[in-house]
């Protein structure tokens, strides 16, 4: 089943009083919403207690939990030291969504710094080959991995790279970040067309199961000469891309992606307007 919700708190959370994390169960089911993405962008800092508390209540609420590994992965890095960081970073996000009680862990590929692209995305194939045997070795095989779309281009992560990384491993989904793929190209989602040809790309790449069920990120995205700058809200008329011709591509092709706002303060209300213009097809 599709579902809409926020990453994060957002700024009307705050205002109206609410403190923590396990409050928003209650908030975003009363909204009508039925999907929240917790990022551990900075480092996985959240307690096994703490955790648990927060898993009781989305479960209460029927609110589904997913959660963003720490922003600095780079399976791409040519150093074993930070290879090992790496595996640190996923597996303890994995430990924690358990406790938690979600299945979807968001990931960012990684970036070639000084290395050919080519032999950078060689290279995180290979590690990624190691991480999903750790995966399976560690039990967390009823669990899904989401490896990310980005925004910039020095960063690996377009989507015939998303979909190289997902193509052989059951337990891999890609999460395709239009916002993402519209700022890295410039400006080349405008409408219905586009939106279907990455639906398309994604079926002839990785079948209909992982297309039906993919994992979205979703924001209008300021982007530069380099790619993404900054997250914005709906609001915004300058960059894009739109959201309604993208819920009409989903809606035409059955899909039951779970789609994570990322909008800049606003991506509760945001993810609303998203969910009440699909509802309404």
């Amino acid at each position: 089943m599709i579902k809409f919700g926020p990453s994060g708190s957002c700024g009307l959370f705050a205002m109206q009083g609410f403190t923590h994390t396990v409050q928003e169960a209650k908030w975003l089911a009363e909204l009508g919403l039925d999907c929240f993405e917790y990022s551990f962008g900075r480092g996985v800092r959240l307690t096994e207690k703490t955790a648990r508390e927060i898993g009781e209540e989305f479960k209460k609420y029927s609110i589904e939990i997913s959660v963003h590994a720490p922003y600095f992965i780079n399976l791409a890095t040519q150093e074993e030291e930070k290879a090992e960081n790496n595996h640190n970073y996923i597996f303890g996000s994995l430990k924690a969504l358990r406790e938690l009680g979600g299945k979807r862990c968001v990931f960012h590929p990684g970036s070639p710094l000084k290395a050919d692209r080519n032999e950078a995305m060689d290279l995180l194939m290979k590690r990624l080959d190691v991480v999903m045997q750790l995966k399976h070795e560690y039990g967390y095989d009823d669990m899904w991995l989401c490896a990310e779309t980005m925004g910039k281009k020095s960063q690996l992560g377009d989507l015939s790279e998303v979909i190289r990384m997902c193509k052989n491993y059951d337990t891999l989904l890609p999460c395709i970040d239009f916002g993402h793929l519209n700022a890295r190209d410039q400006g080349v989602i405008k409408g219905y067309d586009d939106y279907k040809r990455i639906i398309d790309a994604l079926a002839d790449g990785l079948g209909d199961f992982k297309t039906k069920n993919m994992h979205v990120h979703f924001s209008k995205i300021q982007y530069g000469d380099k790619g993404e700058l900054r997250h914005l809200t709906f609001d915004d008329d300058k960059y894009g891309p739109d959201f309604e011709p993208l819920m009409r591509v989903i809606s035409d092709y059955k899909l039951e992606p779970y789609i994570a706002c990322e909008s800049a303060g606003t991506q509760t209300m945001d993810a609303l307007a998203m969910k009440n213009y699909y509802k309404s097809l």
